[in-house]
Parts: structure tokens; C-alpha cells; sequence
């Protein structure tokens, strides 16, 4: 057998494009694109670089005094004052007496009272003797 330098160059040529051919129609099929690029020189621009400024020096405030506040002066406490304690029940009231004629400006006598009336009209006896007479005015407004 005898090797021919020719022949083993093409036949070699030829496979290496047998091959590539192989690959791309399997790339193809796979949907992956694939290429082939001689690229030249690329230029990457250097990341930016942070330096600190030079410390800067401010100069103090000038102090300020304040005047201290004028002095307070409290008087004593006024001397404690004592009530006597309030009574727990209010006296009875005194009986109530109407005069003869204490209905006479309605125009039946004594209005006709409902129960509630009558009920609150009683109880405004259980009052301060200074609030019974206010009371009483007021049941006798709600009437007819």
C-alpha cells in the first residue's frame, strides 16, 4: 500500500465537509442556528472607577450663650377648705296645699291627667323643694 500525501489531503478535505454537513443538517433539524465568524479586535471600555474627594473641612459653628430665664417665684398654696358633707337624704317636702281656686283658668277645673302624668306629677314631690314648682310646670305644659 502506498500513501499518497494528494489523496489523503482531499479525501481528508472531503470528510471534514461531509462532517460539517452532517452537523448543520442536525443543528437545522434541532432548531439551533450555528455560524462560523472570524471576529477582529474588540475594544471593551474599562468599568468606571470610584475615588473618594479629599475630605473636606468645615469649620465649626461659633458657640451661642443664652441668657438664663429670669428666675420664678410660687406663692404657697392657698389653706385647704373643708365643706360639710352633703346630707344622704333630702327631707320630705312640705304637704302641698293648692287654694280654691288654683284650677279655676282651665276650662273643665283640673285638666284630666293620663297615668304617666299623674305618676310624674306625684313624683315631683320626691324633688328639691326649690324644683317642685318647675316640675309641676312642666307636667301641667304636657296637657291638653
Amino acid at each position: 500500500m502506498s500513501f499518497h500525501r494528494a489523496a489523503f489531503v482531499q479525501r481528508s478535505g472531503l470528510a471534514a465537509i461531509a462532517a460539517a454537513a452532517l452537523l448543520l443538517g442536525a443543528a437545522a433539524h434541532a432548531e439551533v442556528n450555528f455560524s462560523i465568524g472570524v471576529g477582529g479586535p474588540v475594544y471593551e471600555e474599562p468599568q468606571p472607577v470610584y475615588v473618594n474627594p479629599p475630605p473636606v473641612y468645615y469649620q465649626p459653628a461659633p458657640p451661642v450663650y443664652y441668657q438664663p430665664a429670669p428666675p420664678v417665684y410660687y406663692a404657697p398654696p392657698p389653706p385647704p377648705v373643708y365643706y360639710r358633707p352633703a346630707p344622704g337624704y333630702y327631707p320630705p317636702p312640705p304637704p302641698v296645699s293648692y287654694g280654691p281656686n288654683y284650677y279655676q283658668g282651665h276650662p273643665q277645673g283640673r285638666p284630666r291627667l293620663s297615668d304617666m302624668q299623674q305618676r310624674a306629677l306625684d313624683n315631683c314631690s320626691l324633688l328639691a323643694p326649690r324644683e317642685q314648682g318647675r316640675c309641676r310646670a312642666t307636667v301641667m305644659s304636657t296637657t291638653r
